[in-house]
This record gives C-alpha cells, sequence and structure tokens, in this order.
C-alpha cells in the first residue's frame, strides 16, 4: 500500500510539468485541426476567396507548428511566455483570415472560440483575461469593414460580455481543478505520514524514533525548517522527544530546556490552544531563547493531547518569517491529534510490555523477563570470559501458611521474602518471581560460592525477619553457575535440582549442584514445565488484556480455545495433541498488541490500508510465542488467517500445504466472529453460521474443519434439505 501512496504523492507533484505539456500537445492539436479546417474555407459559399496564397501560407503555417508543438517542442522546458504569445498569435491570424475570407460570414470567424477556451484553460489567469479581451475584439473586427466602427463598438460591448462569462467560468472550473490538486496532494502527503506514523507504532520502534519521524513528516508538509515533539514535563520543563532539522545540528532526543515564561511554548502549556508566530522579532511577539539561540525568526505549534491530557506540543520553526501556510494551525492540529494517537497507542504497548515483564504481586521481573537476562548475561560471560550463577529459590511449607493465614497472608508472606531477598543482594543482580512460591535470582559475574554467600546471608535474615501473621519463614535454595553448565537451560535445571536436594534434606538449607550427584539430580525436569507455565502466564495475561480493549471481543480468545478444543475432539485427535491445540489458540491473537487502537476498535467497516495493518498480527502472534510454545503450536497460531483458496494471509497458504491444527483453529476463530455481536455486524445464529461455513468449503474453510464443526453443533436443517 505505502509503494502506492508513494507513487500517487509523486504523480501529483510532478502535475504542473505535466500541465505544460498537455497544454503545449493540445494547442498544437487545435492548431492542425485549424489548418484542415481552413483547407475547407473555400468549398463554403459564402467564401469567395482563393485558397492561394494567404489561406494556403496559415494553413501550412499551422501544421508546421502544430506537429512542432506535439512531437518537436519540451514544453516541460520551454519558457513559460510560449505558450500565451502562440495563443496571441492565433487571435491575430484567425483575425486576418477571417477578414480575406468573408469577414462576419466567413466559417473562420467560429475559430476564435478556440483560441477563448485554449486561454482560459491553459494560460495564466491574468494574462489569460488580456487573450479573452483580444479575442472579444477579434470578434467584432470584421464587423467594420461590413457595417462600419459603430456597428463594431456595438457589437464588441455585445460580445464581450460573453466573451467574458465564458472565460470567468473557465478560469473558475481550472482554479477549482488546482485546488482540488492543492487538496489530493496535502491529502496525500498526510496519507503517508499517518502510515509512516502506524507502521513504526506497529512495528515497536522506540518512542523516540516515532517522535523524530513524526516531527519530519509535519515538518516537510508544512514547509518548515525543523519540527519537534515536545513533553512537558512537571518541573516547568519541557523534554525533546522527537526532533528534525533540514540544514544544521538538530537538537538531541532527550534533551531538556526549562520553558521561559515569555516562550510560545508556555502559552501552549498554559492556555492548551494552537500558537503561531510568523515573526519573533515583531514588537510584542513572544520571546524564546531557545528560538533565537538556533536562528528561527517563526513558529508554529499546537498541544498534544493523549487519553484526555496535556502531553506535550507538536511544533514547527522556520528561519524566513511569514512562510507557513494560511492552514498550518488547522494541519498542525490534524497531525497532533495523530501524534497523540501513535504516544497514546505507544504508551499501551509499554505498560502491557511492563505486565507481561513484571509480577504484579511483588514488582520484580517475571519469568520472562528472567530468562530473557538470563540469556543476554550468559552471552555476554561467554564473549568475556566471565562466570554467571543462578540461585532457585523457594518458600518452605508456604502452603501452610496459606492454608494456616489465609491467601492475603501468603500474598504478604510473599512480599516479605522478596523484600529481605532484595537486602541482601547486589544491584546488578536480578531478582525475579518466576512461581507461585518460588524465586530466581541471576549473578553476574559471580561463581557459585559467591552466590552461596550472598544467599547464606539472605537465609539467615528470613529466619530471623518478623513476618505477618506471625508466621516463620524459612527458604531452601538451590546454586549452579556456568562452570556445570552450557545454557541457560541446563543452568536452570541443574539449580533447580540441587534446590531439590536441599528440600529433601531437611530444608531451609543452601546446596550448590555437585557433578558427583547428577544421576540424583538429572531426573528432576520439573523447571521445564514451570518455565513454561508462568511464561505461559503472562502471555495469556496479556491476550486476555488485547480482548478486554474491545467489549465486543472480551472473552474471544478463552471462547476460541474451548470451541478449538471440541473440534481436534471431534476429530479424534488425542487428548495430550488437544491439550496443545487448546494452549495455541488461548493466545492466538496476542498480536494484537501491536495493532494501533484506532484501527483495532473502529466501529466501521475497515479501508483497504487498515486491513493490510490488521494482518500483520498473525505474525507477530507467531513470533511472540515461538519461544514458549512448541514448533507445532506456533504454525498453527502463524496460519489461523489462512484459507484452502490461497487467499489468506500471511503466507496465502493453499490445499494440502494447511495443518489440519490451523484449519480448526481458523474455523473456530471464524466462526466465533459469526456468532458474536461485533460493531460492524449482528450475531448470527448456530444453523445460519453452520451454513456459512458449508458454503465456504474449499475456499474459506478447509473441509475437514466444517464437518468437526457439525459434528459439535449437529448439522442444520437446512443443510439437510440441500443434501
Amino acid at each position: 500500500m505505502g509503494s502506492r501512496v508513494d507513487r500517487l504523492a509523486a504523480h501529483l507533484r510532478s502535475s504542473p510539468d505535466a500541465e505544460r505539456l498537455l497544454a503545449g500537445r493540445v494547442g498544437g492539436a487545435l492548431w492542425l485541426v485549424a489548418a484542415v479546417a481552413t483547407v475547407a474555407l473555400p468549398l463554403f459559399p459564402q467564401v469567395d476567396t482563393p485558397l492561394f496564397p494567404w489561406p494556403a501560407l496559415w494553413t501550412a503555417g499551422a501544421v508546421v507548428w502544430g506537429v512542432c508543438a506535439i512531437f518537436v517542442i519540451d514544453w516541460r522546458r520551454a519558457p513559460s511566455w510560449v505558450l500565451p504569445t502562440a495563443n496571441a498569435a492565433a487571435i491575430t491570424v484567425i483575425a486576418g483570415i477571417t477578414l480575406i475570407t468573408g469577414g462576419v460570414d466567413s466559417p473562420a470567424r467560429l475559430y476564435i472560440f478556440f483560441a477563448l477556451v485554449y486561454a482560459s484553460c491553459f494560460v495564466d489567469a491574468r494574462q489569460a483575461v488580456g487573450l479573452v479581451v483580444a479575442c472579444a475584439a477579434a470578434w467584432a473586427l470584421p464587423v467594420v469593414g461590413d457595417r462600419g466602427v459603430p456597428a463594431a463598438a456595438g457589437e464588441l460591448a455585445m460580445a464581450l460580455p460573453i466573451f467574458a462569462v465564458v472565460g470567468g467560468l473557465l478560469l473558475m472550473g481550472r482554479a477549482l481543478l488546482a485546488t482540488m490538486y492543492d487538496n489530493a496532494q496535502r491529502l496525500s502527503e498526510e496519507h503517508h505520514a499517518l502510515r509512516s506514523i502506524a507502521t513504526a507504532v506497529a512495528a515497536g520502534q522506540p518512542t523516540d524514533a516515532i517522535c523524530s519521524l513524526a516531527a519530519e513528516q509535519a515538518g516537510r508538509l508544512l514547509g518548515a525548517n525543523g519540527g519537534g515533539i515536545l513533553r512537558f514535563e512537571a518541573d516547568d520543563s519541557i523534554t525533546a522527544i522527537g526532533t528534525w532539522q533540514d540544514t544544521g545540528t538538530r537538537v538531541v532526543p532527550g534533551t531538556r530546556y526549562p520553558i521561559a515564561a515569555t516562550s510560545p511554548i508556555a502559552a501552549i502549556r498554559r492556555d492548551g490552544r494552537a500558537v503561531r508566530l510568523d515573526d519573533t522579532r515583531l514588537p510584542g511577539a513572544h520571546d524564546s531563547p531557545t528560538l533565537r539561540d538556533n536562528g528561527f525568526v517563526a513558529l508554529a505549534g499546537t498541544p498534544i493531547q493523549v487519553r484526555g491530557r496535556l502531553w506535550g506540543a507538536a511544533v514547527v520553526t522556520s528561519y524566513d518569517p511569514f512562510t507557513f501556510p494560511a492552514d498550518t494551525e488547522q494541519h498542525l492540529s490534524e497531525f497532533a491529534e495523530l501524534i497523540g494517537m501513535a504516544v497514546a497507542n505507544t504508551e499501551e504497548v509499554a505498560r502491557l510490555e511492563a505486565d507481561a515483564t513484571t509480577d504484579p504481586l511483588t514488582g520484580l521481573a517475571n519469568h520472562r523477563a528472567f530468562q530473557e537476562r538470563l540469556r543476554a548475561e550468559l552471552g555476554r560471560a561467554a564473549r568475556h570470559g566471565s562466570s554467571v550463577a543462578v540461585a532457585l529459590v523457594d518458600v518452605d511449607n508456604f502452603k501452610a501458611v496459606n492454608d494456616a493465614g489465609g491467601h492475603a497472608i501468603g500474598d504478604s508472606v510473599l512480599r516479605d521474602v522478596a523484600g529481605v531477598l532484595g537486602e541482601h543482594l547486589r544491584a546488578e543482580d536480578v531478582l525475579a518471581r518466576v512461581g507461585g512460591d518460588e524465586f530466581a535470582v541471576l549473578l553476574p559475574e559471580s561463581c557459585a560460592a559467591d552466590a552461596v554467600a550472598a544467599l547464606e546471608r539472605a537465609r539467615r535474615a528470613m529466619e530471623r525477619a518478623p513476618h505477618t501473621g506471625g508466621a516463620r519463614v524459612t527458604i531452601s535454595v538451590g546454586v549452579c553457575d556456568v562452570a556445570h553448565a552450557i545454557d541457560a537451560e541446563q543452568l536452570t535445571r541443574f539449580a533447580d535440582g540441587a534446590l531439590y536436594w536441599s528440600k529433601e534434606h531437611g530444608r531451609n538449607r543452601i546446596s550448590a549442584y555437585d557433578p558427583e550427584t547428577i544421576h540424583e539430580l538429572s531426573a528432576v525436569e520439573r523447571i521445564g514445565a514451570l518455565q513454561r507455565s508462568q511464561a505461559l502466564t503472562g502471555i495469556r495475561a496479556l491476550a486476555r488484556a488485547i480482548d478486554a480493549r474491545d467489549a465486543s471481543t472480551r472473552e474471544h480468545s478463552e471462547r476460541v480455545a474451548k470451541l478449538t478444543a471440541r473440534l481436534a475432539e471431534a476429530r479424534g485427535w488425542t487428548a495430550d495433541r488437544v491439550a496443545l491445540l487448546h494452549e495455541a489458540a488461548l493466545v492466538h491473537d496476542v498480536g494484537k498488541i501491536g495493532i494501533p487502537d484506532a484501527i483495532l476498535l473502529k466501529p466501521s467497516r475497515l479501508t483497504r490500508e487498515e486491513y493490510e495493518v490488521i494482518k500483520d498480527h498473525a505474525e507477530l502472534s507467531a513470533r511472540m510465542v515461538e519461544e514458549i510454545l512448541g514448533s507445532e503450536q506456533v504454525e498453527w497460531i502463524l496460519s489461523h488467517h489462512e484459507r484452502p483458496d490461497g487467499r489468506g494471509y500471511p503466507r496465502g497458504l493453499r490445499g494440502a500445504q494447511l495443518s489440519e491444527g490451523g484449519a480448526l483453529l481458523a474455523a473456530a476463530d471464524a466462526f466465533d466472529v459469526m456468532v458474536s455481536t461485533r460493531p460492524y455486524s449482528p450475531s448470527r445464529s448456530i444453523d445460519d453460521a453452520l451454513r456459512e461455513c458449508r458454503e465456504l468449503i474449499g475456499e474459506q474453510f478447509a473441509r475437514v474443519a466444517v464437518e468437526a464443526l457439525e459434528a459439535v453443533y449437529g448439522p442444520a436443517t437446512a443443510l439437510l434439505d440441500a443434501a
């Protein structure tokens, strides 16, 4: 879509040259038509003038000029005076031919309307006025020879208003077309800016990159030399989140400035309205030291609202006064609305991302964040030859704490444990909650002995610390370092084995992994399932949050997962594989986190451009879960919008290329949409939905999926009748 918009914009920008080319060639064609018509003049009874010499000479000249105008002259490089001069010459020649071929009775007199229309359509407006008057004079000129000057003056008085009205209407139509062209060009540029920013947001680019792109798009759109997206801070300062300049050194994003009380930015923050200064040097204008220091003398700015609050301002600046278009404030306000949407969506994505990587009870990193940091530290340790240790911590007999005091006490105890552990760790250590009562510690630049010493201090403090409800809390710890493991999975598995050893040998102790006991510890594979479970919990929470953004899709993922599992059961899948498909279906739409609210929550049908953005969510969903789910599950998620006829996305698979799991998930997803009420469509009955699914076998749905739907819901009566 972007390439089509770019081509349209390029075409619009080239229209002035295209217009001159068209004008020159149309003029040439009119000269050729006039030449042919002149040859035919002697055929008219009222024309007694022989073809030779003057009509023939005029015809030859018209043919030569017409051919040159069409095939020889490069009108895009020709001087601007050529077109009006050629038009004036045509008026003069038409007047002469009219006089020598019968005067007021000459058919050549009608040629003047060619010149009138041409002048109104293609010549500069001021020059066209003079040419229209010349056309009226040429029309009245033959009357001088027939009925005298007074009659010619009367003819001119009658013709001039008529010619003026015709020419004026054509000029007005031309001006309207020029306005439409300008609007189309601006619309194309605005659309390009919108899509550029929306694409950046959907791709998850950093806020400063998105805002710098927005500043550049706004500046170029309004013919400015600089642009900025500024965020208001609580201490009466602004931070340049995104900046752009066409020349010189731009302000570095992240730079903070105090807001001068006399500056236009202060006025925007105080009044919440747009400000325009065409020349800051004029008496009484807002004074801004920042503008002066950077050489700018003109500024236009408008507030940016994010979810109803004043977030900042979008500004454009110029080195020259009075350079901004008249409607700059309007366009900048529209652009600021776009920026506000982008910032709001970016903030929402960041919040959801934080929710997905943070344990809500303790505020610590969760399992996903811990694993990401662990892999990063292992990579760094491998490059620099340093050590990394991992400790897994489990609260002893935590179930008894919950049973005795309730979950509220249990939650408070977990927060206490997190606090005590954090007090005895270094700033560079990473503490995470990775299970119900299990914590993990990543200790960079540490060996197992260092980790044991640090955790031993925490263990002793845990014994002595008072806890909510008077509970006595102890911990068991397992430690392993990279001397005994080659990757993150093995490191955490061995640490879990050491933890298991601690709990099996009396609890309230710390054990370091010992290769001599590997035959006992290697059987402990619980960490893999725990990691996977915790990561999936975060992803599922994210999927539920995405569904909740729209009331019409609330619990959509859960419903689709249940239906998909029932379809798999109807197909005779084993319980294990049904569970895998159910697991994948729960998070099949998690990639919608990258879709802007303006598109995802749009109450009406999507445009083609918006639909292209929506289509990205299947691939993004697959990428988000590829390190948590199995490869087959990822494939099911990736293909849940594929179709047997090859018109699906993102890969356009056909027929046998579709997996059965992906076909079942696609059918369940579409079926839930059919029977649910959406802003753009009412809910349908199960019978109607089944009937449509049957009709679309081989196109949108695989036969096995529709047969499974019928097995679950029973065939509709209409389908039986049709059979």
